[in-house]
């Protein structure tokens, strides 16, 4: 399957189920670490943990739910419906991917460049900057559905 809009489906749910697992495991290392404490008052550290999980998890979640988003785009672009620009939705994808990469951040969140997240986010960066019609046409041959002969 070479098909733009499954590889786009592929990288989004990459970073979704990345994210999740992120996620998870910050959980999963909090209750290991602090979960024998017993405390009278634990509310500011269950809202430390949130946080946590929400700085790591959250963008590459954003960027990955953007994309599969944008993969509705591209199919349509590769069936046909060409030269529709989407101009919020490639700025808003666009701007997850590089938040999830680590480039930009958001009120002052971001985390360093994690390899995983940076790889996947660039590269919804890159397809958002591009437009649904190049991100069609990239894997398509060259006579091929979506290059106006139909």
């Amino acid at each position: 399957m070479s098909r733009a809009d499954f590889w786009c489906r592929v990288i989004g749910w990459l970073q979704v189920a990345g994210a999740l697992a992120v996620g998870t495991a910050i959980y999963a290392a909090w209750e290991f670490i602090f979960g024998w404490i017993v405390m009278e008052n634990p509310g500011f550290f269950t809202v430390i943990k949130w946080i946590l999980i929400i700085i790591f998890a959250f963008p590459p979640f954003l960027s990955g739910l953007l994309t599969v988003v944008f993969a509705d785009r591209v199919e349509q672009a590769r069936e046909g419906k060409r030269d529709e620009q989407h101009v919020f939705l490639r700025v808003v994808t666009a701007l997850a991917g590089l938040w999830s990469a680590g480039v930009v951040g958001f009120v002052g969140l971001h985390v360093p460049p994690i390899g995983f997240f940076s790889v996947l986010g660039l590269a919804t960066a890159v397809m958002a900057v591009m437009g649904a019609d190049w991100t069609a046409d990239l894997f398509a041959t060259r006579n091929g559905p979506g290059r106006g002969t139909a």
